[in-house]
């Protein structure tokens, strides 16, 4: 509880909808590559796990991995000094 004795609610992680942009750049064709899964029933957010931060895309009914690609260090978080021009 915080100071004015109400909970906290945390940070909200939106899943976002997938479109067929993003299964082309993750070199997906559903059809072929998941055959059944529907483009609505799909969802990008990040995730953290032994390896890192990634972003997933998942079918949310099965929670099968569609797609998994590296993400920032740090993931959510956003250093000062990224994107600075030291040079």
């Amino acid at each position: 509880m915080n100071e004015e004795g109400m909970v906290d609610p945390g940070i909200v992680q939106e899943r976002e909808p997938v479109t067929e942009q993003d299964l082309l750049e993750a070199g997906i064709d559903l059809d072929m590559d998941f055959p059944g899964n529907a483009l609505e029933d799909l969802r990008k957010y990040p995730v953290l796990s032994e390896g890192g931060w990634f972003i997933v895309i998942k079918n949310q009914k099965t929670l099968v991995s569609i797609s998994r690609r590296p993400w920032r260090l740090l993931g959510p978080v956003m250093l000062l000094s990224e994107g600075l021009d030291l040079g």
